[in-house]
């Protein structure tokens, strides 16, 4: 990795001293006498140095339409001089933005390579072809000289960017195609504009050649207007899609890359981490851009990097050298290039939850306006998170809650019964040989005591698996219980429904389905009923269940105190369900009078919604 690097910037420097090289020792060696006047040359100068400060939209806003300037002050004065006023205005632009001079003179180099290569094109064939006149010779000979220009030039930029350790995929050529030929192409336009009007002998002085390439000019600065322009719109869209899709997505990790993908739209850079604290380290959740696979899978612990930094002190930071920050010498480990870094904090009620960091091979690469947007960004995240978090613990507290009521079941009903039966087996076992026929009562009870076990434990299976009322509707699972009641019992088995029906939450079907279950689980065991009769009644502002057998009945106040004694829960449970509901459920029995259990639902206002939507 290492001599990687080494080569890579030995490769660069290289470029660039002999590129610098080249041009003095051209203009030195240029005889004085060129035929333009230095206002030509002056003009030319400002123009460029307009294009050059506002850079074309593409690979990170450093694009420019500078061939049609150099390729005029190269065939008015020489490649040499084009060279070093193109190398003095970049150098002087990167100086007032604060850029990185590594890759600004690195874009000097590989620019005036290609200037050398036209002069070398034009000197062998290029010139003959222009002499011969017509149009389409010289056409060809300004179509060639553009094409030398991007040869050379994009050629040797690529193949340098290919000598990375890590190649940035997305400044290559052909990863840009579309843009880099729009932009010869309109080189070649400008070009051949040119040809033509010093071949028509048309005037050239100064303000002529102002007029000309003017437009080019204003195109350069309103094309980086829009830019700015679209970029703020694209930011709105994505604060909107993010808040969208917060309200209608709880899947946190979709949540983050509806978040950090998009961004590079908005706020370009070069690597994207999106990190959730959990026992003092960041994990990476999500990572976008050319991200290696060993930095994926890096957690880094508190005040380490200076991602650990800010999840440490809870504060943003936005670094335009991060070679020269103390806080990113951990990561400049692992970076072989100057840096910038934004990195904002994801904080919830005072509490750190994570910190999504941008990092950008360049100074000065973010502002002030993407750190606010960024933030409000992270604002807009906590919310997912803080509903995911909400989701985890609802599920926490239904998990609990469900096993609380299948304790309750089983100490209730499979440990009760085995319990007896391991009574009489033991009993029976001290009496086997003296009290046979007592050991065979026992055993005969023994028996229908665990068949009735076998019949909780199934029960309790039952209840494990998703409720039939969610699987295939809340009537339909109602008619299928009541007839599992006429199979088990015997006995007539009636459902009726009354009224209009209305649609529920799932929380009142789950509600009325377990209590009608576990009604008819009592009746089965305990009434002795020959007919039982279930109905659901839909009425304006509730809904009303009625589960009435005519067996033997019960006292309440003794079943109350009895459950309570012996530790059964099922009336218990029932009337858990239907408090959390806030729905009202009264038993309605006595001694040989039967047991009617009522169960009335109000209807909420999202039911009455859609009772008058339907």
């Amino acid at each position: 990795m290492k001599w990687q690097n080494w080569l890579e910037r030995t490769s660069r420097w290289s470029v660039v001293f002999f590129a610098w090289f080249l041009s003095a020792f051209t203009v030195l060696m240029q005889e004085s006498d060129v035929g333009w006047s230095p206002l030509h040359l002056i003009v030319l100068a400002s123009l460029l140095m307009i294009t050059e400060f506002f850079p074309f939209p593409g690979q990170e806003g450093r694009v420019t339409v500078h061939f049609p300037f150099l390729f005029t002050l190269t065939s008015m004065f020489s490649p040499g001089l084009a060279g070093i006023v193109y190398t003095a205005i970049v150098l002087a632009v990167t100086l007032i933005k604060k850029h990185s001079l590594y890759r600004a003179a690195f874009r000097t180099g590989y620019t005036i390579l290609g200037l050398f290569g036209i002069q070398l094109f034009l000197s062998e064939v290029g010139t003959d072809w222009i002499n011969q006149g017509g149009i389409t010779m010289p056409f060809l000979a300004t179509a060639g000289s553009v094409l030398v220009y991007e040869t050379i030039s994009k050629g040797v930029r690529d193949v340098i960017e290919l000598i990375r350790p890590h190649p940035r995929r997305s400044r290559l050529w052909w990863a840009n195609w579309q843009l880099e030929s729009g932009a010869a192409l309109l080189s070649l336009i400008y070009s051949l504009a040119y040809y033509g009007m010093l071949h028509e002998g048309r005037e050239t002085d100064s303000l002529a050649l102002l007029f000309f390439y003017a437009p080019l000019a204003a195109f350069a600065v309103l094309s980086n207007v829009i830019v700015r322009l679209a970029r703020k719109e694209q930011k709105l869209k994505l604060l909107f899609v993010l808040a969208t899709e917060i309200n209608r997505n709880l899947d946190l990790r979709k949540v983050m890359e509806k978040t950090i993908l998009p961004l590079s739209k908005v706020i370009p850079y070069n690597r994207g981490f999106f990190y959730l604290l959990k026992n003092g380290r960041l994990y990476p959740a999500v990572t976008a851009g050319e991200v290696p696979e060993h930095l994926k899978k890096w957690q880094p612990p508190l005040n380490q990097g200076i991602s650990g930094w800010v999840a440490a002190h809870g504060v943003p930071a936005m670094i335009h050298h991060a070679g020269r920050d103390p806080r990113c010498l951990e990561d400049m480990e692992e970076l072989d290039e100057v840096c910038s870094v934004l990195s904002v904090p994801l904080k919830m009620d005072g509490e750190v939850l994570g910190v999504i960091t941008l990092w950008k091979m360049e100074q000065r690469a973010f502002e002030e306006v993407d750190l606010t947007f960024l933030q409000v960004l992270a604002s807009q995240t906590v919310v997912a998170i803080k509903n995911a978090r909400l989701m985890e613990e609802r599920e926490r507290r239904v998990v609990a809650e469900e096993r609380n009521r299948l304790a309750r079941e089983i100490h209730d009903g499979i440990a009760q019964s085995f319990a007896g039966v391991l009574m009489k087996v033991e009993s029976s076992l001290k009496v086997f040989d003296s009290r046979p026929e007592q050991v065979r009562k026992w055993l005969e009870e023994s028996q229908v005591e665990l068949r009735d076990g076998l019949k909780e434990v199934r029960h309790s299976i039952t209840a494990l698996r998703p409720s039939p009322a969610a699987r295939i509707g809340l009537i339909p699972a109602l008619r299928r219980r009541v007839e599992a009641f006429e199979s088990e019992t015997g006995a007539e088995g009636i459902f009726e429904i009354r009224g209009e029906k209305v649609p529920l939450n799932d929380d009142a079907v789950e509600t009325i389905y377990m209590v009608c279950h576990e009604a008819l689980s009592n009746a089965a065991k305990h009434a002795k009923a020959s007919r039982i009769r279930v109905s659901l009644d839909y009425q304006p502002d509730e809904v009303r269940l009625t589960v009435e057998d005519n067996g033997v009945g019960f006292s309440l106040a003794k079943a109350v105190y009895k459950a309570e004694a012996q530790k059964r829960y099922g009336i218990v449970g029932m009337n858990e369900r239907a408090q959390n509901l806030g729905a009202a459920l009264q038993f309605d029995s006595e001694e040989g009078e039967g047991t009617r259990v009522i169960l009335n639902i109000p209807i909420g206002e999202e039911e009455e919604a859609a009772v008058h939507a339907h």
